[in-house]
């Protein structure tokens, strides 16, 4: 019974956990680029140690995190201030990433990315490589790993994105499973649905991050270093006065020029959560369980609604 991790369990394990306290955990991460000092894997690693401890803690069971199928349009590959960073610090073709464009409709730069047309031969089977055909993929993922969770026999089920876009694609996925439950009557009712980004916890727990968004910082690199201990690397952090590759992101700053003159009355919060200064382990941890404890209220609360 000390086991949480649905994919190391048996049926028996399973059951008495189900029984005890019927919910089930969903981290919805990515594989993302995060500068040269942490993990690919930071978007999955946080919410499934998250989904971990608060199944130990409260009580349910942990699902394996999603971490392939997330919508690459918004991602690394399409950061209008990061991408040259990118294929520098990957030692990829530019070419992967000029796949996509770098531009709204209206030609201004952007995260929209559209696709350049096809120039080789027509596929049989082809994988949609549009905007508005990676999320669907993306969404049906995710509500169709809901309807597995819902037929292992658990009546909550708990999504914990953990990266910037996915909060949007969990409540859309969400609304998919359960108009497709209704679709056949021997799946019986919908389980209970809810949607949590730790993130916005970090808003209590860090009053900085009020400020600022947070990617590849001082907050989520402390985060990781109590998450996955060993995976985030500071000595390959470039020298103070050089801007730290990942951290940050439009608009606060471009990749050739620094951070946006705009935004100048923010700089102090820009220096303030560098990865530079100040991360470390022991700082995870503690925002780590102030994140914790702010989502078993949360689950508290849903659990006493059944």
């Amino acid at each position: 019974m000390d086991e949480v991790r649905f994919d190391r369990m048996v049926p028996v394990d399973i059951r008495a956990r189900r029984e005890a306290f019927n919910l089930a955990y969903l981290p919805v991460g990515s594989l993302e680029w995060h500068g040269p000092h942490m993990p690919f894997g930071t978007d999955y690693m946080t919410v499934a140690y998250i989904a971990e401890e608060c199944a130990k803690r409260y009580g349910g069971v942990a699902f394996p995190p999603m971490f392939y199928g997330d919508v690459r349009y918004h991602l690394q590959e399409c950061r209008v201030e990061w991408r040259q960073s990118y294929i520098k610090d990957m030692g990829v073709p530019e070419e992967y990433a000029a796949a996509f464009g770098l531009e709204n409709p209206d030609g201004s730069p952007g995260y929209d990315c559209p696709t350049r047309p096809d120039d080789g031969p027509e596929a049989d089977d082809p994988l949609g490589f549009s905007l508005e055909e990676q999320e669907r993929f993306f969404v049906h993922l995710i509500a169709k790993t809901m309807l597995e969770m819902h037929l292992y026999g658990f009546r909550n089920i708990l999504l914990l994105p953990g990266h910037g876009p996915n909060p949007g694609f969990c409540l859309r996925a969400m609304d998919v499973y359960l108009k497709n439950v209704a679709r056949r009557s021997a799946f019986g009712p919908p389980a209970r649905v809810m949607s949590y980004f730790y993130i916005d916890a970090a808003k209590e727990t860090e009053p900085l991050t009020k400020e600022v968004g947070l990617h590849a910082d001082k907050w989520e690199g402390s985060f990781v270093m109590a998450a996955a201990p060993g995976t985030v690397r500071p000595d390959q952090l470039p020298p103070p006065g050089e801007l730290v590759p990942a951290y940050l992101f439009h608009p606060y700053l471009t990749e050739t020029e620094g951070y946006n003159p705009e935004m100048q009355n923010l700089w102090w919060a820009f220096d303030a959560l560098d990865p530079r200064n100040g991360m470390s382990e022991e700082y995870g941890r503690e925002q780590s369980e102030g994140v914790i404890g702010i989502l078993g209220e949360k689950i508290r609360e849903f659990m006493q609604g059944q």
